[in-house]
């Protein structure tokens, strides 16, 4: 399992955050997740200009001209990144989080529902989107291949949209994302004894305070 400490200012963009893990590969997406650290200190950089002789830290002017190459290289990275996801990754980590979402209710349920069977959770999502009209989520091989591309990332997006659809939960992310996380690693299909995400396959999000 790969884990990636979050910072103060990084917390406030988790939402590039999971523009990253919409990349297609392991290693894919922790290039992206470094592009987007570098997307966040240019943002913070916005609010922080370059001022005249005396007025700033030297150190800080120093870092500033030093790491410049680094973001503007980071700069192209994301704009690729936005790119793709526009394309075609935002479509598909949507379907796979919506799969996450079904999995955790079964396992709330004490149902343990397992993905492939005949009237399985795959099976359950691809009925929904024939009856909606979604491009892209009505056949099965597809909704499999999804799934197993992004099993071990929809746990913080589904973080995010628990948090967005109720506001006066007042819940932190990055522990909700940890829960939908552990559950889907520390339970399996009835019948099973394999979980339904391994932890090899995730990626953890750890909140690192500046105090």
């Amino acid at each position: 399992m790969k884990t990636i400490p979050i910072n103060e200012a990084e917390l406030g963009c988790l939402g590039l955050f999971r523009m990253a893990l919409s990349e297609n590969t392991h290693e894919a997406r922790v290039r992206a997740i470094a592009a987007m650290r570098h997307e966040v200190v240019s943002l913070g950089l916005e609010s922080f200009p370059i001022r005249g002789r005396g007025e700033n830290d030297p150190e800080f002017v120093r870092w500033v001209a030093e790491t410049s190459a680094e973001r503007h290289e980071a700069a192209h990275a994301y704009a690729a990144i936005a790119q793709r996801y526009d394309r075609q990754n935002k479509r598909k980590l949507n379907v796979a989080e919506h799969i996450g979402k079904l999995v955790w209710d079964s396992i709330q349920d004490q149902r343990f529902q397992g993905l492939q069977t005949k009237n399985g959770i795959l099976a359950q999502v691809r009925e929904d989107a024939k009856a909606q009209s979604v491009e892209g989520a009505r056949d099965k091989d597809t909704l499999r291949k999804i799934w197993k591309c992004y099993r071990g990332v929809v746990h913080l997006g589904m973080a995010l949209d628990y948090c967005e659809d109720n506001p006066d939960s007042h819940r932190n992310v990055l522990h909700l994302a940890e829960r939908f996380r552990l559950g889907l690693n520390r339970n399996c299909p009835k019948g099973t004894k394999t979980p339904y995400v391994s932890e090899s396959n995730q990626i953890s999000f750890l909140y690192l305070s500046s105090v």
